[in-house]
């Protein structure tokens, strides 16, 4: 963040806030600043970290901060405090996207600010005190103004001063919590969801007859959608029937069936992340925040050429998502993508993401936690993902995740699904064996000589 008002540029260094304040060379109040622009061509692979050699106007030997200023696509570029040589520094640059990504030479990508040999840095590290906290807290953005949600921030620790200070952060950082309207903004990355169906002739299936009370739901899924932008009116050639699901708390859910979509499309093959590898990274942790992306899937938008294989049959017609929707076989491998570079050189050390559900996590108190609540913070902001305060649980103590119940004392079992094991009704077919099976397989770990149990 560069802020001019106060001659500072703070950023993030292996999560740790760093604060440099810089005077302006021409004494005059404004910052001199200089555009950077790329050496040569450069190719950027698959999700990978890449040095890239950048332009300055900068004698030899001159300290400075790279800011950037220029989104590159699915290029994520990285505020750097370096020195110049030869009129030139390296900038890390994250392909966050799968597939190669070329910059152009003599691209701009953001600008250079001198940096004083004499200022002094400061950084946020060892034991750091609340009031000088909240101070940095408040140099990020307005840490007063109240949310309009705030009643929704739930804090998990009692502690004297907590909630003031999680409540100064996430006002620091608002965007990510704006709750304006049904849907989402989409992120500012450059990240389509594609589906590749090959050769295959269109698909259009019956829609299925419902009873009026089911119809009357469609109906009104289907205006909230349209009005939110999530889908719009199709004349294509494709078409699946919606189904709706009732989910454990009574309330129905929307769905289409695209299993035959499902069937003819090229499976991405992108790895979710291991649970049990997962629950092993948080071992030993005090303190959790678990963040909930809101309507994560609405947040990432469908290649135009492929929105009609989206579409579905309604009474009123045939409509197309426009953002991702939920159904889609490779719709979870495309949101992982999409968050793991998001949140790339984070992961497995600061917080841990599947899906649309983050864990920050802190091995430290409090203050600590904050610090590193706020890297994931900027992260989610500079992609323009926004988060469902209401789902949201903030420096926790405990918390459940992935059906397990996490602490500084270790990992164990969920005790209503450890109750649903244990009272399953004694399977009567295969069917339910294997139903057996693998609900009980999930806790396999806690069951001693598992195998022996469950082989035939």
């Amino acid at each position: 963040m560069l802020d001019f008002e106060r001659n500072e540029v703070r950023y993030f260094e292996r999560n740790t806030q760093v604060v440099i304040p810089f005077r302006t060379s021409e004494g005059n109040g404004k910052a001199k600043v200089a555009a950077v622009r790329l050496v040569r061509q450069t190719r950027l692979t698959r999700s990978s970290v890449t040095p890239m050699e950048v332009v300055v106007a900068a004698p030899d030997g001159e300290e400075g901060v790279f800011v950037p200023t220029q989104r590159c696509g699915t290029v994520m570029l990285a505020t750097t405090l370096t020195k110049a040589k030869d009129g030139k520094v390296l900038v890390p640059a994250i392909n966050v996207q799968g597939g190669r990504v070329k910059l152009p030479a003599k691209k701009e990508l953001g600008t250079w600010i001198p940096v004083d040999a004499d200022m002094q840095v400061l950084a946020l590290n060892g034991q750091i005190d609340q009031e000088r906290l909240k101070e940095w807290i408040e140099s990020l953005g307005d840490g007063t103004t109240p949310l309009e949600n705030e009643e929704d921030v739930r804090i998990g620790m009692e502690e004297s001063g907590a909630r003031d200070l999680i409540l100064k952060l996430l006002r620091a950082y608002r965007k990510v919590t704006i709750s304006e309207g049904d849907c989402p903004p989409v992120t500012a990355l450059d990240v389509q969801h594609y589906i590749d169906t090959g050769s295959t002739a269109p698909i259009m299936l019956k829609r299925r007859r419902q009873a009026q009370k089911e119809d009357a739901v469609i109906e009104d899924n289907v205006v909230k959608m349209l009005q939110a932008g999530v889908i719009e009116e199709s004349n294509g050639a494709w078409g699946f029937p919606v189904v709706l699901v009732r989910k454990k708390d009574g309330e129905v859910r929307f769905c289409v069936d695209y299993r035959a979509l499902n069937k003819v499309t090229k499976k991405d093959v992108y790895p979710l992340p291991r649970i049990d590898e997962t629950l092993e990274a948080l071992g030993g942790a005090r303190l959790f925040t678990t963040l909930d992306l809101r309507a994560g899937y609405w947040q990432i938008g469908v290649a135009p050429g492929d929105r009609d294989k989206t579409a579905f049959t309604t009474k009123r017609g045939l409509y197309r998502f426009v953002r991702m929707p939920f159904g889609l076989m490779n719709a979870p491998s495309t949101f992982q993508r999409m968050m793991n570079g998001v949140l790339r050189g984070l992961t497995w050390t600061t917080c841990l993401v599947y899906l649309d559900d983050i864990v920050v996590y802190t091995r430290g108190g409090l203050e600590r936690h904050v610090v590193e609540l706020a890297t994931v913070l900027e992260r989610l902001s500079a992609a323009g993902l926004t988060l469902k305060l209401k789902k949201c649980v903030f420096a926790t103590k405990s918390m459940e995740y992935l059906g397990h119940e996490l602490s500084s004392e270790g990992v164990r079992p969920v005790e209503r699904l450890v109750t649903a094991v244990s009272e399953f009704p004694r399977p009567g077919n295969p069917v339910e064996v294997k139903r057996f099976v693998h609900l009980a397989g999930y806790y396999r770990k806690f069951i001693e000589a598992f195998g022996s149990i469950m082989a035939p």
